[in-house]
C-alpha cells in the first residue's frame, strides 16, 4: 500500500511539472521511418531520440516550445509546439539534405580543400576539448540485440545465463553525469534494467567517446598526428540552419584496427564537430558510430545523440547489437579562465558573416585569429596554429589532481525500479522485439514483488554451496570482510617436478580479514611433500596492514622451503618442470632454507616508501634425488645440483647460517593514485622510479657465517611516447663494498632464459646467457630497454596489419667485474593468435658475436615471482 501511495504521489508531481506533450514518428519524404533522429528543445535542454522504428516521445513543461529535429543526411527542421495536459500525436517529416558539390578549388600544391579545413579543425580541437569548465546532463542508454549464432556445445550453458539464439537482449540505464575540468567525471546511476541476469550496464564507455581525443589506441581524425594516418576529401557542403557545414571523407592511409573510416562534419568558421559517421574494424567486432551535436548554449555544441551498431563474433558466437544514447538536461558552464571572444565569430563563408570581430589586443590571440580566418592554411601555419591554441588554452586548464577519484555511484534503488516506473520515464520507446525480450523477466520480477515464497526460493537458489570447490579449491567469503581460501585437492599451482625433490605435491590455505578502514590481515600456510626426497616442507606467511593510506604493513614469515639460488629472477618452476621432464635439462638449482624473517614497509611521504627487513636462515646443500624423465630427445644426462658456473668454489653452496639486514627506499615523483576502501593504490607517473637498496650480511649474529655489504641503485620507468609506442627501461648499478664472506645465494644474479621456451616478454630478462653465468659478488651494471609498438616492421605488411600482434624491439646490456661486457638485441612478435610470442635475439661479448637464438613465449610458463600457472 505504501509503494502504491508513493507511486501515485510521483505521478501527480511529474504531471504538474511537465506534460507528456508529444509523441509520434519521424519519417522521410516516402513515409519510411527515420531511426535515431534527435528531437531537442534548446530552451529546456530536454531531448530524446527516435527508436529504430522511428517512434519517439518527449516530455516538456506546459507552454510554447521550439524543438529541433535533426538526423544525418536530412535537413534540420524547427517545429513550434504548444504543450498542454493532453498528449499530442505528431508525425515529423524530414527532407533529404541537398548537398552542395564542392567547387574544384585545388590549391597550387595540388591539395584538396579538405586539408585546409582539417588543419583548422585539428588546431581548434584543443580549445573545444577545454571550452567547457563543467557541465551536468542526464543520459539514457539503451542497448538491444541478439545472438545470431551459438555453437551447439555452448547453448545449454549460455541458456542458464539468459542468452539464447535469436532471443532479444535489452539493457537500459539512466545516469546523471557531472563533468569538471580537467577530467573529473561523476556518475550517479538512477536506474538500470536488463533482460539478462545482472543490470550493471554503464553508458560511460560510449557517452564519453570524444573525437577530440585518441581513444584506447585508436587515432581520431582530429588527432594532432591525423595527417600521418589519414587522407581527407571534401565530399560536400550544406547549410544547417545558419551554419555552413562541410562533409569530410576520412580515408585511412593504411589498414589497421587503430583507424576510423567514414565521414566527419565540420562547421565552417567555428571549426568544430557538427556530427560524425564513422566505422571502426576490430579483430572480433566492427562498430559503426554516429554522433550528432547541437547547440546547448551560446556557441557551445555538445553531443546529444549517439548510436552504435556493433557486430561481434567470439568462440563461434555471433552477435548483432545496437546502442543508442540520448543526452539531455545540459547545464553548461564555460571555461571562466579563457577569453572566448578570441574563438567566437570566426565565420568566413557563413550567413553570419556580417558580424564584426572585436579588436583583440593580445599578440598571441591576434595570430590565432589571423591563421584561423586564412583561406588556405599551409602545414607550417597549421603547426603554428596548433601550438598557439594549445599554449593559450593550457593556461586555463587546472592542474590534474594526483588522486584519481572514482565518482561512480549507483542509487540503492537503481535495480529495484518497477516496470511501471520504467514505462513512465523511458525517453525512447521500446520496439516490439524489445517488449518480447523483457516479457519473461518482467513476469518474474512482478511475481517476486508480490509473492514472498517465490522471492525466498530465488534467494535460496542463489546461495547454494558449490561442492566443486572442495576438489578444485576456491575462496569462501563471509560477512564483515572475512574470507578463507583453499587450494583444493587438485591444486595444479602446487604440483611440481624437479630433480632434487622429484614429484612435489602441495596444498595451500589462507585466511584474511579486510576492513573498510584499510586495515588488512592475512595468514597463509603452504605445505609440500617431496616424494623423491621423502621430505615435507611447510612455511607460513603472516601480514598485517595497519594503515592503508600510508601503505604500511608488517610481516612475519618462517618455515622450511627449497629455494632457488636466484630466488628473484631465476627460472620459473613451470618452465623447469617442462625442460626437466621433456628435454632432460634441469636448469633449476636448489638449496634448503629453514628461516624466519620479519619486515616493515611504510610510505614516509607521497611516492617515497621505505622498507626494512631482517632474515635469519639455516641454509643446507641439497643433491639430486630423481633421474626420472618422460622424453629425452637429445640423450642428455642431468647435471648436478651445483650452479654451472666456471671454476665455482663448492664451498659457496655448503651448509651455513645467514643473518641479513635489508633496507630499501624508492621514490617516484608526481605519482597518481586511487583510494579504494581506505587503501592508497599507486597508478602511474610521468617520471621514473628511483631506488636505493642496501643488504648487510651480519657476521656471527645468531651464528651467522656471512659477511658482506651490498649497495644498489635502480632507475626504471614505463611510458607511452606519441607515435613511437610503449617504452620501458630499467637500469641497475651496484657494488659489493665488502665481500669477505658471501655465499652463492647472496650473489647478485641476473634474469636469464636459457631454454628456447620463455614465459613472458619482460624487458628485464637476458635471453641468450645461461642461468647463473654472470652471477657476481663484485661490481655490476645492467640495462634493459624495450620498445613496443603496434606497427614497426612486419605489421606494415598487408597480410599482418589487421592482426592483434604487437612488435617489440629489445636491447639488454650487462657488465660485471672480470667479464667482457655483454649485450643483446632482439625483435619480437607478441600475441600471436592472442597467446604466443616469438622472439629472435643476437648476443655479443665485447665486439664479437656469440649467440643467435629464437624464443617461443608460452603464457602458462610464467615469470619468476609472478608465475602464471595452469589452473592456479
Amino acid at each position: 500500500m505504501k509503494k502504491l501511495l508513493l507511486l501515485s504521489f510521483f505521478v501527480f508531481i511529474t504531471s504538474v511539472l511537465s506534460a507528456q506533450c508529444i509523441e509520434g514518428k519521424v519519417i522521410d519524404s516516402n513515409s519510411n521511418p527515420i531511426p535515431y533522429a534527435t528531437i531537442y528543445c534548446e530552451e529546456t535542454s530536454k531531448g530524446t531520440t527516435s527508436n529504430i522504428e522511428g517512434f519517439f516521445k518527449l516530455d516538456l513543461p506546459k507552454g510554447e516550445h521550439v524543438i529541433i529535429i535533426r538526423y544525418l543526411g536530412y535537413k534540420t527542421k524547427e517545429l513550434t509546439i504548444i504543450c498542454s495536459e493532453e498528449k499530442q500525436i505528431v508525425n515529423i517529416q524530414l527532407q533529404e539534405q541537398a548537398y552542395k558539390i564542392p567547387e574544384v578549388r585545388i590549391l597550387a600544391s595540388g591539395e584538396d580543400p579538405a586539408y585546409s579545413i582539417m588543419r583548422k579543425a585539428i588546431a581548434m580541437s584543443y580549445y573545444y576539448l577545454n571550452q567547457v569548465e563543467e557541465y551536468n546532463c542526464r543520459i539514457y542508454l539503451k542497448g538491444s540485440g541478439k545472438a545470431l549464432e551459438i555453437p551447439r556445445i555452448l547453448k545449454k550453458t549460455l541458456k542458464k545465463e539468459g542468452l539464447e539464439e535469436g532471443k532479444p537482449i535489452v539493457i537500459e540505464n539512466i545516469t546523471d553525469l557531472h563533468f569538471k575540468l580537467p577530467d573529473i567525471v561523476e556518475e550517479n546511476t538512477i536506474s538500470m534494467r536488463s533482460t539478462m541476469e545482472g543490470n550493471d550496464v554503464s553508458p560511460m564507455g560510449y557517452i564519453t567517446l570524444s573525437l577530440y581525443n585518441d581513444i584506447d589506441g585508436v587515432i581520431t581524425p582530429l588527432s594532432r598526428d591525423a595527417f600521418a594516418y589519414y587522407k581527407f576529401q571534401l565530399d560536400a557542403s550544406f547549410y544547417d540552419q545558419d551554419y555552413l557545414v562541410h562533409k569530410i571523407k576520412i580515408i585511412p592511409r593504411r589498414e589497421g584496427y587503430d583507424l576510423y573510416s567514414g565521414y566527419i562534419y565540420i562547421v565552417e568558421g567555428f571549426w568544430h564537430l557538427h556530427s560524425a559517421e564513422l566505422k571502426l574494424e576490430q579483430k572480433m567486432f566492427s562498430i559503426k558510430i554516429n554522433q550528432v551535436y547541437t547547440p546547448v548554449g551560446d556557441d557551445i555544441w555538445m553531443p546529444v545523440s549517439h548510436d552504435f551498431d556493433i557486430e561481434a563474433g567470439i568462440m563461434g558466437i555471433k552477435f548483432a547489437f545496437k546502442y543508442v544514447a540520448s543526452v539531455s538536461n545540459y547545464k553548461v558552464k564555460l571555461n571562466s579562465k579563457l577569453d572566448h571572444s578570441v574563438y567566437r565569430n570566426l565565420l568566413v563563408e557563413s550567413k553570419d558573416q556580417a558580424n564584426e570581430l572585436a579588436l583583440i589586443e593580445k599578440q598571441q590571440q591576434n595570430e590565432i585569429h589571423e591563421l584561423v580566418t586564412k583561406e588556405g592554411l599551409t602545414k607550417k601555419e597549421s603547426r603554428k596554429l596548433k601550438k598557439l591554441v594549445k599554449e593559450d588554452v593550457s593556461k586555463s586548464v587546472p592542474k590534474k589532481e594526483l588522486e584519481i577519484k572514482d565518482h561512480n555511484h549507483v542509487d540503492d534503488s537503481a535495480n529495484l525500479r518497477s516496470v511501471a516506473y520504467w514505462d513512465s520515464i523511458r525517453p525512447i520507446p521500446l520496439t516490439a522485439d524489445e517488449f518480447v525480450g523483457y516479457k519473461v523477466k518482467d513476469s518474474i520480477q512482478f511475481r517476486a514483488e508480490t509473492d514472498t515464497s517465490f522471492r525466498d526460493s530465488l534467494k535460496r537458489d542463489d546461495s547454494k554451496f558449490k561442492w566443486n570447490k572442495l576438489l578444485m579449491g576456491g575462496t569462501f567469503s563471509f560477512d564483515k570482510g572475512h574470507s578463507f581460501n583453499y587450494g583444493g585437492l587438485l591444486d595444479f599451482g602446487h604440483i611440481d617436478f624437479n630433480t632434487v625433490d622429484g614429484l612435489k605435491y602441495g596444498m595451500e590455505f589462507s585466511y584474511s580479514h579486510r576492513s573498510d578502514s584499510g586495515k588488512y590481515f592475512r595468514i597463509n600456510q603452504k605445505a609440500d611433500y617431496a616424494f623423491a626426497r621423502e621430505r615435507m616442507t611447510s612455511y607460513i606467511d603472516v601480514l598485517y596492514r595497519y594503515n592503508g593510506m600510508k601503505r604500511a604493513y608488517i610481516y612475519l614469515n618462517g618455515g622450511r622451503r627449497t629455494s632457488d639460488f636466484d630466488s628473484h629472477t631465476g627460472i620459473t618452476k613451470n618452465l623447469n618442470a617442462i625442460t626437466t621432464l621433456f628435454l632432460k635439462e634441469n636448469y633449476l638449482k636448489l638449496y634448503q632454507k629453514d628461516y624466519i624473517s620479519i619486515g616493515h614497509k611504510v610510505d614516509i611521504a607521497h611516492g617515497l616508501d621505505l622498507f626494512a627487513g631482517f632474515e635469519y636462515a639455516k641454509r643446507q646443500e641439497l643433491v639430486n634425488h630423481s633421474d626420472f624423465n618422460l622424453y629425452n630427445p637429445f640423450k642428455n644426462d642431468y647435471t648436478s645440483n651445483i650452479p654451472p658456473v666456471e671454476n665455482i668454489d663448492n664451498n659457496l653452496v655448503k651448509n651455513h647460517n645467514a643473518s641479513i639486514l635489508s633496507i630499501k627506499a624508492s621514490y617516484t615523483p608526481e605519482y597518481y593514485y586511487r583510494i579504494s576502501e581506505g587503501v592508497k593504490w599507486y597508478s602511474y607517473s610521468r617520471y621514473p622510479t628511483f631506488g636505493l637498496n642496501y643488504n648487510k650480511g651480519i657476521n656471527k649474529l645468531l651464528g651467522s657465517n656471512v659477511n658482506f655489504d651490498q649497495l644498489e641503485f635502480t632507475l626504471n620507468q614505463r611510458m607511452n611516447i606519441r607515435r613511437l609506442g610503449g617504452l620501458q627501461y630499467k637500469f641497475v648499478a651496484g657494488s659489493f663494498l665488502n665481500s669477505k664472506n658471501t655465499y652463492f645465494a647472496d650473489y647478485k644474479h641476473f634474469g636469464a632464459n636459457t631454454p628456447f621456451l620463455i614465459g613472458t616478454s619482460e624487458g628485464s630478462i637476458f635471453r641468450l646467457i645461461n642461468y647463473y653465468e654472470y652471477s657476481t659478488n663484485e661490481n655490476y651494471f645492467e640495462g634493459h630497454i624495450k620498445l613496443e609498438n603496434d606497427r614497426m616492421i612486419l605489421k606494415r605488411l598487408p597480410v599482418l596489419n589487421k592482426t592483434l600482434m604487437r612488435e617489440v624491439i629489445y636491447f639488454n646490456y650487462l657488465s660485471t667485474t672480470g667479464s667482457k661486457p655483454y649485450y643483446e638485441i632482439g625483435y619480437g612478435l607478441n600475441q600471436i593468435f592472442l597467446m604466443f610470442n616469438l622472439e629472435v635475439f643476437a648476443g655479443f661479448k665485447g665486439s664479437s658475436h656469440e649467440y643467435t637464438g629464437i624464443k617461443i613465449g608460452i603464457p602458462f610458463v610464467g615469470k619468476n615471482g609472478n608465475s602464471i600457472t595452469i589452473g592456479g
